[in-house]
């Protein structure tokens, strides 16, 4: 049933024109959305069972000789796009950072929160057309370069979201929907003359009827607009194994709305320890030995190409988030590892990378500028993946107490800044975003449960009370010199996180509570 329009919040981005499109989506969706998200329930399920196969039912699609409507001139040329929150620093400092697109995060690097949401909105309204601007800690005001080419896209919260921005009584709307209102009355139109389209990225996407029904909201909001065809368009992350197994089907469903596909590897991984973990299971390792060089992400990567490149879409690589090199030229660990993901990238296909740090945009640009001389590689066919088993081939490597620790105080890190509203958080030299907190939530829970864990150069056997130590202890390190407030925070923070990991149960998304 539909809220009346006085419990609607008094905000002036919620115009009755902006409601209105929201409840339009809500009446012709909002059932479906249901639907769609019990039947990717079912199909996590089958998958979790060792159900590890393609549907016979899309064979046809699969095997068929189709392609995806070309992509616009503007979006011909992607090679590196930077990834963050869509503060009024962040998306000043993306759009001036000479990427070839600026991917405003409203879900992975803002958290789902009324103040927060609105705030995102804002800025994102207003740089679309460059009216942003913050004063630098100089004094001085800082604004978007009115001769930026970089296109803005954004990421809208998924279709398992819900928000509690639009009633003032908290009560719950799908966040996607109010996310795309909101885009589509103030942006799409600005953003289609100025860069050809109102350009996406979709998280949590499980399959072809989830992308059947974004396809259909982007066809609904086109014909409300009096909008070309096309002019919403999506790369859909593969973020889980569902996806990556319907990636043909998912391009087919949306082919006129498609911008190709891209990965997150740690969301993958993190989908990887949900589906697999046993007790009785092997062990995973340290979370560095989880990267793109790990068997099951390099499949996913030379799977994706394969069939972006068959069906003439793009296929994007994965975010790094390391930080660059300080002030003083000082590496952090794990940068000149990003250098070789991103070349190894460019020379496996890829038609470009994104970077979640400004630092990160010239070396990546770098890379794919000595591997990629033309706009893109569409041009070039890999061989498809032929043993769908290396998707979901366990990784192998040490497991330390340091790696351990690293984990612990990410998540307990994330959980003291996220009463901040805060997004992005920095720990051990990287940027962690809501998919990498996620990973070391589940790590820890596995780790925790396993009948067979141990530290593999001590033989420290890894249960219950081991953990419970290591978590008060890190807590009570991290904040023992801050202020009794935060150091009350980190006492939760422990607390929640502790409680999470010693249950059987698979752990919630820790931020979406």
């Amino acid at each position: 049933m539909l809220k009346t329009i006085s419990s609607i919040r008094t905000d002036r981005l919620l115009t009755p024109v902006v409601v209105e499109f929201a409840q339009a989506l809500l009446e012709r969706f909002g059932t479906r959305r249901l639907e769609v998200l019990d039947q990717g329930e079912a199909r996590m399920s089958a998958l979790r069972n060792g159900s590890l196969e393609l549907s016979e039912d899309t064979a046809s699609i699969r095997n068929g000789d189709w392609q995806v409507d070309p992509a616009p001139a503007e979006l011909l040329e992607r090679r590196v796009e930077l990834i963050g929150g869509c503060s009024r620093k962040e998306l000043i400092e993306g759009l001036n950072a000479g990427a070839k697109s600026y991917v405003a995060d409203l879900w992975n690097m803002t958290p789902n929160e009324p103040g927060a949401i609105l705030r995102a909105h804002k800025n994102i309204e207003r740089a679309t057309d460059f009216r942003l601007a913050y004063v630098g800690n100089d004094g001085d005001r800082v604004r978007i370069n009115p001769k930026s080419i970089t296109r803005l896209m954004i990421v809208p919260r998924p279709l398992h979201a819900l928000d509690h921005t639009l009633y003032e009584d908290r009560s719950s709307f799908p966040a996607s929907f109010l996310d795309l209102a909101l885009h589509a009355h103030f942006n799409a139109e600005k953003l289609r003359l100025r860069q050809g389209g109102a350009f996406l990225y979709l998280r949590g996407i499980r399959g072809q009827l989830e992308a059947r029904l974004w396809k259909d909201m982007f066809a609904f909001l086109e014909e409300r607009l009096s909008m070309p065809r096309g002019t919403f368009r999506a790369t859909v992350m593969m973020d889980n194994l569902a996806a990556v197994l319907e990636a043909d089907e998912i391009l087919h469903e949306l082919r006129h709305h498609s911008a190709g596909l891209s990965l997150d590897p740690q969301a993958y991984a993190a989908d990887h320890v949900a589906l697999f973990s046993a007790p009785e299971r092997p062990v995973l390792p340290d979370r560095q030995h989880i990267g793109l060089d790990a068997k099951f992400l390099r499949s996913v990567s030379l799977r994706t190409i394969s069939i972006c490149h068959k069906r003439q879409a793009h296929a994007m690589g994965a975010p790094a988030f390391i930080l660059p090199p300080d002030a003083h030229g000082i590496l952090k660990p794990g940068y000149l590892e990003m250098i070789a993901d991103k070349e190894r990238e460019a020379v496996d296909g890829h038609d470009g990378t994104l970077v979640g740090h400004p630092g990160l945009v010239n070396p990546a640009m770098t890379e794919f500028n000595k591997s990629m001389p033309r706009a893109h590689q569409m041009y070039y066919q890999r061989a498809p993946l032929s043993n769908l088993t290396d998707l979901v081939e366990h990784p192998e490597g040490a497991l330390t107490t340091e790696g351990m620790q690293e984990c612990i105080k990410t998540v307990i890190r994330a959980l003291v800044s996220h009463v901040e509203s805060q997004g992005l958080i920095t720990q051990g030299g990287k940027l962690h975003d809501r998919s990498s907190i996620r990973l070391s939530t589940l790590l820890i829970w596995h780790w925790t449960r396993s009948q067979v864990c141990f530290i593999t150069d001590t033989g420290l056997e890894i249960h219950a009370d081991v953990v419970k130590y290591l978590i008060r202890k890190e807590g009570e390190k991290m904040f023992a010199r801050h202020n009794p407030e935060l150091r009350e925070r980190a006492k939760w923070a422990v607390e929640r996180l502790t409680r999470i990991v010693l249950s059987p149960d698979i752990p919630p998304d820790l931020l979406e509570e």
